[in-house]
């Protein structure tokens, strides 16, 4: 699990430090606050990361990536099994990890960082849904059934099982498909479900094919109506709590916040979560506020909006 993070020269991130963090972190903050450059900083570790960062950003390399002016970028996570370190240069990062227990916390490490995953709108604009459903599938016990209990209690739909079908008539190659019980009593293909379904059968499936990884959740209120992201939150936390998956959002919603909160406690698991109020300044110095799920949950009682708690940021620590 990452505890902590320090960044030098990353993005538009000139110097910050994020300490404390928990299994579930919600990031808050304005727009160009830094929260997207936080997943982008964890997602440096993960497999393929140089393929999935410059697909997400402009196409000029590493360079987009390094704080204007600098000639290169630091990015430290300090986990529970050590310390991981990418230098970023123009012409590419490296990567150092720093253990006390080798080989075996070199081994744990390297398989945690390995299940990073990030979910974006681009999952829904790419086959990811069949991929993960593979990954399911592939698992000495089988996965499949639980996620579509999962996404059956999320959405309150009738999905029996997924298969993969060639539809009548239809010269187009063979679709994952959702058959449908009752009422309903048919087929339809995964791809002509709605945006908030699709996205949300996604996150599900990455949490249960990455236990005990890294999920990297970009908006995921996007797409969805307020009355699935109470179910969706809670479907997530039970996730965290029982495969020992960490989470780390990014969110401009009241009412995913409000959600989260609502479904942690409920489980019982409200010691888990925390938020980190972010604010960048204008020299890139990147100012932290975190709350434990206790504090937030007095200030919405009293009716404080949390998306504003950016305004009591603290300016950055002293990087080690």
């Amino acid at each position: 699990m990452i505890t902590k993070l320090e960044l030098e020269n990353w993005r538009g991130i000139k110097r910050g430090v994020i300490d404390g963090f928990r299994q579930i972190n919600v990031l808050v903050g304005r727009n160009n606050s830094g929260k997207s450059s936080i997943l982008d900083a964890i997602l440096l570790f993960g497999p393929n990361a140089e393929k999935l960062l410059l697909r997400r950003r402009p196409k000029q390399g590493w360079i987009d990536f390094i704080f204007v002016g600098q000639d290169g970028a630091r990015v430290k996570a300090h986990t529970t099994l050590g310390i991981a370190e990418r230098v970023v240069k123009a012409d590419g990062a490296s990567l150092v990890l720093e253990v006390d227990n080798f080989p075996e916390s070199h081994r744990k490490l390297t398989a945690t960082l390995d299940k990073i995953v990030l979910i974006d709108d681009r999952q829904l604009s790419e086959p990811s849904l069949d991929e993960w459903y593979a990954q399911l599938l592939a698992r000495e016990q089988r996965l499949d059934k639980e996620w579509i209990r999962l996404v059956n209690e999320t959405y309150g739909l009738c999905v029996e099982y997924l298969t993969r079908m060639k539809f009548p008539d239809s010269e187009s190659p063979e679709r994952l498909v959702a058959v449908l019980g009752e009422p309903e009593n048919r087929a339809v293909a995964v791809e002509w479900l709605g945006d908030g379904v699709r996205l949300g059968m996604t996150i599900l499936a990455a949490g249960l094919a990455t236990k005990g990884g890294i999920m990297l959740l970009e908006e995921p209120e996007n797409h969805q109506h307020p009355s699935a992201l109470f179910a969706l939150a809670k479907s997530l936390v039970k996730l965290s709590k029982e495969h020992s998956n960490q989470i780390f959002t990014t969110t401009h919603s009241r009412e995913w916040m409000r959600a989260l909160l609502k479904a942690a406690t409920e489980l019982e698991f409200a010691e888990a979560l925390k938020f980190f109020h972010l604010q960048l300044s204008p020299d890139g110095n990147l100012w932290v506020r975190s709350l434990d799920a206790p504090d937030a949950q007095v200030l919405e009682d009293i009716g404080y909006d949390l998306r504003f708690d950016y305004e009591f940021a603290s300016p950055p620590q002293k990087a080690e």
